[in-house]
């Protein structure tokens, strides 16, 4: 039957790394013993598409943008092309909710300067970011004090606060620059200001580079399916067949030396196995760890995740009067409403809600408002609607709601993941034909956990490969 190994967790990072291998394997006539364990009865994870009444409810991600060149590049090896939906034009533009009112953001950062969305003095020290002095400090940095820095703060208050819960659902004061936004990390080490690293960046696309962003959002397009994001999983699963085993939750891990691992599970006799992928978040493999190595384990258990709910609502639009199209709106800190922001779906992209509809989906809770989870519907409903006639002045009952909560949904790189991820990495070394994959290590988006398949995959594949060779008389 050949070397057996397990991929913990089926989200889209253990389904990825799962087909990766299969992939291979098959492709190099390599027989293979491998499975994808899931402890809940569905895979996915926190991605998954509801359609109720004629709205498209999306639990996780709205989609991924069209430069994000993993994903695409898995889309096209699956067939799936032709179920792709873009984001109409008007999704282009986005807002933010500041002073009492929602301001839209420019198109451009160069336009940023000439609009509302920050006080004068707030745009007067923004103009001044060439003139600030590069960090030098090892140490590492927050990022709302790498904004406050560079661009003051008042631009840190609303600008990126305001991006850090669009992304992260997350705490600017707490997460790490280095690992949450790397990005903005390397543009002042290479150019020592930002406003210069985006004038390279526009000289770059201008000579056929890659698109430039600005701040109301990245360079690409975003997509979806025509299905919804669930599509993406389902596909990714299908090739899988029964070496997709759902309800098997993985209790713990021993680790048994040249002979590898041996797989507890809560039903069933344990696995031995030669390799093991834990795709699970952090908060799940600190525990499956936990008995064989104990440092490894409280690594993880350092990663926190923020729990987050998402409001859907659905309402007929002579109901609410004139609405703007666009992508949604996101709320800073400290400017009235609890919620984070709220997208709007049936603007974003074609056949999210009827025509005689319009669906919002509010974002509530995160890091900085963990209290929000204890709600109970009724009253999460209550914050929700008053915080939209405060920004919206939308008034009607909802025809429609639907209300998920992720009790921990998103991962929060906060100060000390890098050398968290250190720490991590140099256990693994001492624990051959061990992998660790998924959002809670390297990037939070489906890109980041999509590109990392392949090269677990590549990295499990050469280790059994050597193993063999080694245990060849």
């Amino acid at each position: 039957m050949g070397p057996r190994v397990v991929v913990v967790g089926a989200g889209i990072a253990g389904l990825a790394v799962t087909y990766e291998i299969l992939e291979r394997a098959e492709r190099l006539a390599a027989p293979l013993d491998l499975r994808c364990l899931e402890a809940s009865g569905r895979s996915g994870g926190n991605i998954r598409t509801s359609q109720e009444q004629g709205f498209l409810c999306e639990w996780g991600a709205t989609g991924f943008p069209d430069d994000a060149p993993a994903t695409v590049t898995l889309v096209r090896r699956l067939g799936l092309e032709g179920r792709l939906v873009q984001a109409r034009a008007e999704a282009a533009r986005r807002f933010v909710f500041r002073a009492g009112k929602l301001r839209e953001l420019p198109l451009g950062p160069w336009k940023l300067v000439s609009s509302q969305v920050l006080s004068p003095l707030g745009t007067l020290r923004l103009l001044c970011e060439p003139l600030i002095p590069r960090r030098r400090s090892p140490e590492s940095e927050t990022v709302h004090g790498f904004a406050a820095r560079r661009i003051g703060p008042r631009a840190a208050d609303v600008l990126v606060d305001a991006m850090v819960s669009g992304v992260y659902a997350g705490d600017a004061r707490a997460l790490e620059l280095e690992t949450a936004f790397p990005s903005l990390h390397e543009m002042e080490r290479q150019h020592g200001s930002l406003f210069r690293a985006l004038l390279a960046r526009r000289k770059l696309a201008r000579a056929g580079g890659p698109p430039l962003g600005g701040p109301a959002g990245p360079a690409g397009r975003l997509t979806s399916f025509a299905d919804g994001m669930q599509e993406l999983v389902q596909a990714v699963a299908r090739p899988l067949g029964p070496r997709l085993v759902l309800d098997t939750p993985v209790l713990r891990l021993s680790d048994m030396g040249s002979r590898g691992f041996r797989v507890h599970v809560r039903e069933g006799a344990p696995l031995d196995v030669d390799a093991v992928v834990l795709a699970c978040p952090a908060w799940q493999a600190g525990p499956i760890v936990r008995a064989m190595d104990g440092e490894l384990a409280r690594a993880l258990d350092h990663i926190p995740s923020a729990g987050v709910a998402v409001v859907h609502l659905g309402y007929r639009r002579d109901a609410i009067g004139p609405h703007p199209d666009g992508f949604g709106f996101l709320v800073p800190r400290g400017q009235g409403p609890r919620i984070l922001g709220a997208l709007w779906p049936a603007s974003i992209f074609a056949g999210r809600a009827p025509e005689d509809s319009l669906l919002l989906t509010v974002m509530a809770g995160g890091a900085r408002d963990p209290a929000f989870a204890a709600l109970t519907d009724a009253q999460m409903l209550d914050v929700v609607r008053a915080d939209l006639r405060a920004i919206s002045g939308i008034r009607a009952d909802p025809s429609h709601v639907r209300i998920v909560r992720h009790a921990r949904g998103i991962p929060q790189y906060t100060i000390g993941h890098r050398r968290r991820l250190a720490l991590i990495d140099r256990r693994l070394a001492g624990l051959p034909g061990l992998w660790l994959a998924g959002n809670s290590l390297r990037g939070v988006s489906i890109n980041s956990c999509v590109a990392d398949a392949p090269v677990v995959a590549e990295a499990v594949l050469e280790f059994l490969a050597a193993r063999s060779t080694a245990t060849t008389p």
